[in-house]
């Protein structure tokens, strides 16, 4: 029964959001919308004095900053036989006009990538871990690079700089061809890289089919490094609901010679109650080389809100 007890109140809890106009739902929505219009205009008044003070010419309209905009993201956790644990997803991305429009200020909790965000693995954010970062974006022959450069906010504070680049080739036969690099330098975590490549084919408006395969090396252990291969096929219902089936493998360096840690099977399921509010029902299953492939559940919920310009009235 107690296995059963997390996955049935997640159940629970989608289905009261999804119904139509619930009072306490609206009634919540209604009591903080002057608060989202709040924390959205500081938003765009950080980007705007930022922006002024970086370059201090003629001021331009405050529409121009209008797609800055925050997350924060709220969810609880389980892994079969531990206990419940929560955690928390915070972003907020300044926009620079002035700065030929290529420039971002990230303010963000540690980077999570869906491709490799295995639920089981997930502890609480007791360190409070945040990034803070200068992005710039520009487009070479077709080629996307990326720069940012930041300070990871922890106990010891770690700057670091990352580069990236990513090239697509769209509609080659009916299907799209991703390859990326990211290099990440740190004083604390050292020398990081990961290179991926992702196949995505899209059926119709309703399905697409998507290979990834992603392989990341750290300089700061003698044998750290991870292949992770995944297939995720996505389904929109309609606009306020999507289906995502992942089947995911974990082949990894540390202390086998790149050996399979781990096989899941995860269905992530989000509905958007709103344009800016969302809730996630993430169960998985998971054999792991640790529990002799035994297999093991856990579950995940997600609450998260958008303070953007169509977050209130």
């Amino acid at each position: 029964m107690k296995k059963l007890l997390l996955p049935l109140i997640l159940i629970n809890s989608i289905n009261v959001f999804a119904q139509e106009e619930p009072s306490f739902l609206e009634t919540f929505i209604s009591d903080t919308n002057d608060h989202r219009k709040s924390i959205h205009n500081y938003i765009v008044s950080m980007s705007n004095s930022l922006d002024n003070y970086i370059d201090d010419t003629d001021p331009i309209d405050m529409k121009e900053y209008s797609s800055a905009y925050g997350l924060l993201e709220l969810s609880a956790f389980q892994n079969q036989h531990e206990s419940i644990n929560f955690d928390q997803k915070v972003k907020i991305k300044l926009k620079l006009p002035k700065l030929k429009d290529k420039f971002r200020l990230v303010f963000e909790s540690d980077e999570i990538d869906e491709n490799k965000n295995y639920i089981e693995k997930r502890t609480s954010n007791k360190n409070d871990d945040f990034n803070l970062g200068l992005t710039y974006e520009t487009l070479k022959k077709d080629i996307e690079l990326k720069t940012k450069v930041g300070i990871k906010l922890r106990s010891k504070l770690d700057p670091f700089l990352k580069l990236s680049a990513k090239k697509t080739w769209e509609d080659v036969k009916g299907i799209d061809f991703i390859i990326g690099q990211d290099v990440k330098q740190s004083v604390i975590k050292k020398l990081e890289t990961t290179s991926y490549y992702e196949i995505r084919k899209r059926f119709n408006d309703y399905y697409s089919l998507h290979q990834y395969t992603e392989y990341y090396w750290h300089s700061s252990e003698r044998r750290d490094s991870q292949v992770l291969p995944s297939i995720h096929l996505k389904q929109i219902l309609d606009a306020k609901n999507h289906l995502t089936y992942s089947f995911n493998t974990d082949i990894d360096n540390i202390d086998t010679n790149l050996r399979i840690k781990r096989h899941s099977a995860q269905i992530k399921y989000r509905h958007f109650i709103k344009k800016w509010m969302y809730v996630d029902m993430i169960p998985e299953n998971y054999y792991s080389y640790d529990n002799n492939f035994k297999p093991r559940y856990a579950m995940r919920f997600n609450f998260g809100i958008y303070f953007n310009k169509s977050s209130y009235k």
